[in-house]
């Protein structure tokens, strides 16, 4: 949901623009609530609100979240554990551990 002018976003908000513009310029704090009020205006996630590392590089990585967002928390679970097993680095039979991970 991009190209909102302030006042849009103040609305779907439920607040004034001039409160978006202080959380936006840091004249405000940006707290916990602040964030889940402005993720659920813009339909996204709180985390992808956050800069940094949490940005999503590709579709992919955009549907696998998606996917996983859609899952009971059993079925999440069940994903982590068999992701992490498919990341592991396979050994061929007659391969030894390098020296420093005996």
């Amino acid at each position: 949901m991009r190209g909102l002018t302030l006042k849009q976003l103040a609305e779907r908000v439920g607040t004034s623009n001039q409160q978006v513009s202080h959380l936006e310029n840091g004249r405000r704090r940006l707290t916990l609530d602040w964030i889940e009020r402005i993720a659920i205006a813009l339909e996204c996630h709180p985390a992808d609100l956050i800069g940094g590392d949490t940005q999503l590089h590709n579709e992919r990585e955009r549907a696998m979240i998606e996917l996983f967002r859609g899952l009971s928390e059993e079925q999440q679970e069940a994903f982590l554990q068999a992701t992490a097993a498919l990341a592991k680095p396979m050994k061929k039979k007659d391969e030894q551990p390098c020296f420093r991970c005996r």
